[in-house]
């Protein structure tokens, strides 16, 4: 990788390749997303760099990049969870994940996720790196973070989630419903790709913890 990969990069430079942000636009804002119509410079081809308005929805003036967890029990399965997504339209089983605030910590974020989505207790975590589900039209780079758990009550779901079950794999049936196209999450997906360093013959073993 080069030092540019994988990092921000505003207003970006078509000197070196980039996409270059001449104007922001924002034409909508929420607590949680915005949504901005910017005027961007294309690197130049055949002595021309072409502008144009292109989309992108932003996080949230309040929020930080998100978190995508993966609760692991005690015997090596992980939690998943069925909730139906408005923007998709379905039913999707995914990992239990939210966005987090400016100011939260990203393990304190993930194990208040883990509470309020499928009511375990998060014993320790680890860092499983990060993922850009739709670098074309999506700023938001959530952290995917592993975590040990351990039942300790009822989920504290939110009023605007649709959650209605629960799912439970090992690591070989995750990665086989991914495979299969039963899964198609892109969060869980990356996730269960990063996981496969943590599984020899079916046993989990932990990376180190979050630094």
């Amino acid at each position: 990788m080069t030092s540019r990969d994988n990092v921000r990069v505003d207003p970006g430079e078509t000197a070196q390749g980039e996409i270059e942000i001449v104007e922001e636009h924002r034409i909508w804002s929420g607590d949680t997303a915005q949504l901005y119509n910017d005027l961007v410079r294309f690197p130049e081809h055949e002595g021309r760099a072409a502008e144009q308005r292109q989309f992108r929805l932003r996080r949230g003036p309040t929020h930080d990049d998100g978190v995508v967890t993966v609760p692991i029990r005690e015997d090596g399965r992980i939690i998943l969870i069925r909730q139906f997504r408005h923007a998709a339209r379905m039913w999707l089983r995914e990992l239990p994940r939210g966005g987090r605030k400016f100011g939260e910590s990203v393990e304190d974020a993930a194990r208040r996720e883990i509470r309020e989505e499928i009511g375990y207790e998060t014993l320790s975590t680890f860092d499983l790196g990060r993922v850009s589900p739709d670098g074309g039209q999506l700023e938001t780079v959530p952290h995917i973070v592993g975590a040990r758990v351990r039942r300790s009550g009822s989920p504290e779901q939110e009023d605007t989630e649709a959650i209605d079950r629960i799912l439970v794999y090992t690591y070989a049936d995750l990665r086989a419903a991914c495979e299969r196209g039963d899964i198609i999450d892109a969060y869980t997906l990356a996730a269960t790709l990063r996981l496969a360093s943590c599984y020899a013959d079916g046993v989990f073993k932990a990376p180190g913890p979050l630094p």
